[in-house]
């Protein structure tokens, strides 16, 4: 069987996707694989009430959309020396981000998340789409714990927890 040479990485906007892109560019440096960078748009998803927005917007605008496109391109930037040599495509498809990340996974040689902190108890907290991967996507799943996050970009493979 013919591996997909490829890893996913969800991206939400937040520190620890982008440290999640980070480990998913290195890791496809040391391995020869390309790096795809998903942010889904949700099915409900709308603008933020604080979002200003036009009277009227030009026809085709999808705000929502864009803010996907914002945080793909944000992360993207800032690990754009590390991807040097790496081929990383972008993304947005909709649906929700559990379920279309492990659909995707089906064509992917590892599905790479970024983690959400930990609780009081120290126990480590996986949100709704990482605990939904976790269960059913088709290949390796890595979620990047918070405290690699912490230090600021430090996130090397081998240094995460990989799961599956």
């Amino acid at each position: 069987m013919e591996t997909a040479q490829r890893i996913i990485v969800g991206i939400d906007g937040s520190p620890a996707s982008t440290a999640a892109l980070r480990w998913a560019v290195r890791q496809a440096r040391l391995t020869g694989r390309s790096v795809l960078a998903v942010s889904v748009r949700g099915l409900d998803a709308k603008p933020p009430s604080s979002t200003p927005m036009p009277i009227t917007r030009p026809t085709g605008a999808d705000p929502v959309r864009e803010r996907h496109v914002h945080h793909l391109r944000t992360a993207v930037q800032a690990v754009d020396q590390e991807a040097e040599g790496v081929v990383v495509d972008q993304f947005v498809p909709t649906g929700e981000p559990g379920r279309v990340l492990a659909e995707l996974s089906a064509d992917a040689d590892a599905l790479v998340l970024g983690g959400h902190g930990y609780r009081r108890t120290g126990l480590a907290v996986v949100g709704s789409v990482a605990a939904h991967c976790l269960r059913h996507a088709r290949c390796p799943v890595t979620v990047i714990p918070f405290a690699a996050v912490e230090a600021a970009g430090a996130v090397t493979p081998g240094s995460a927890r990989e799961s599956r």
